[in-house]
């Protein structure tokens, strides 16, 4: 595989490398790794260097990898991490350990990579024994302490290699020529949007949502859907580090809401506007889905929501910072509710 002067390479060539990676290490080629090169000399792929954002791959051989052609360790990211990053990460796995659905997060392994530039968010894997069992997505607020963003249990983590190399590959066939030569930047944007920038060297950039590994509309690339955002939407009252992790609460099974758009009806919509009628909403209807018309890609959504966990802090016992619980193909995920109250309408999903 030859590169240009420019450094970069075509996405023929991208996608190629991408598929011989493991889809078991979501971030195995992001950060300096580690690759052993096979039988057909390939070296690991790293699609992001923090200092030029250039995917440098790296290959001595233009043979096209099958899967499992290159092998792949879990990446440590140690240098360059905020020591507040890892405190609040730690904080929160040792919280979150003693709650019995993340009971297999005690004494787990935490691997970090910081998530685009100038967003000031890091993506903090949680690993045991090799394998990928969680998340956490931590970002600095207005004032620049770090937050909780959101966090997950289980596979199908935001910002997997396999849905990436999926994309890029179904995007060589539409969006992108063959012979495009990319960057590729993991961003992370309030209020809940993980994707790929991916930006060709002809000027166009498409956006890749980080989670289904679908393309974003073209008002993210250019930021132009910000104002559709109110401004107070992610004030919170309760610091979030000083908070300890409660029992998750469960009010149904999973579900899609896509399976059944009856909660589209205009009766089905709910006043929700504040944390108790939140509670007391699922004790009555316990599916309800979040929708935010115009802007849902920027949350996820729309997201179904089945239970919730709570966050108190034993200074203000009154008050508590709720994360409300949705799944994606067997990943248990939790937001902000105060990201999504302002910003969207309940919906009640009837049993």
């Amino acid at each position: 595989m030859k590169k240009s002067h420019s450094g970069h390479y075509s996405i023929g060539m991208i996608a190629a490398v991408l598929i011989g990676l493991s889809a078991v290490c979501p971030f195995a080629s992001i950060h300096a790794a580690p690759s052993v090169a096979q039988s057909n000399n390939l070296n690991s792929v790293s699609l992001y260097n923090e200092s030029s954002w250039v995917p440098p791959l790296n290959s001595t051989s233009p043979v096209t990898p099958s899967p499992g052609d290159v092998s792949a360790s879990f990446p440590t990211e140690e240098q360059g991490v905020p020591a507040d990053v890892k405190q609040a990460a730690n904080n929160t796995v040792q919280s979150l350990s003693s709650q019995p659905p993340f009971a297999s997060w005690k004494d787990a392994e935490l691997s970090y990579h910081p998530l685009g530039p100038g967003t000031h968010s890091w993506l903090v894997q949680v690993n045991r024994a090799g394998e990928y069992i969680g998340y956490l997505i931590i970002g600095s607020d207005s004032n620049g302490i770090y937050q909780l963003n959101e966090y997950g249990n289980g596979p199908g983590g935001p910002y997997s290699m396999d849905v990436l190399r999926q994309s890029l590959v179904s995007l060589t066939d539409t969006d992108l020529s063959s012979i495009d030569k990319l960057q590729i930047t993991p961003m992370y944007e309030e209020p809940l949007l993980a994707y790929w920038l991916v930006r060709s060297s002809t000027g166009s950039r498409i956006c890749i949502d980080a989670v289904t590994g679908d393309p974003l509309p073209v008002e993210v690339a250019d930021g132009s859907w910000k104002h559709k955002l109110q401004d107070n939407a992610f004030s919170s009252s309760v610091p979030f580090l000083k908070t300890q992790a409660q029992a998750v609460t469960v009010s149904s099974a999973p579900f899609d809401p896509y399976d059944d758009l009856g909660w589209l009806q205009p009766k089905q919509k709910l006043s929700v506007r504040n944390t108790g009628q939140f509670m007391d909403t699922l004790s009555i209807s316990p599916r309800i889905i979040f929708s935010a018309t115009g802007i849902n890609f920027a949350f996820g959504g729309p997201l179904s929501i089945s239970g919730y966990q709570s966050w108190i802090s034993p200074d203000h016992p009154s008050q508590s910072n709720l994360y409300a619980l949705t799944y994606h193909h067997g990943l248990s995920r939790f937001v902000p509710l105060k990201k999504l109250l302002s910003a969207g309408e309940f919906y009640r999903l009837d049993s």
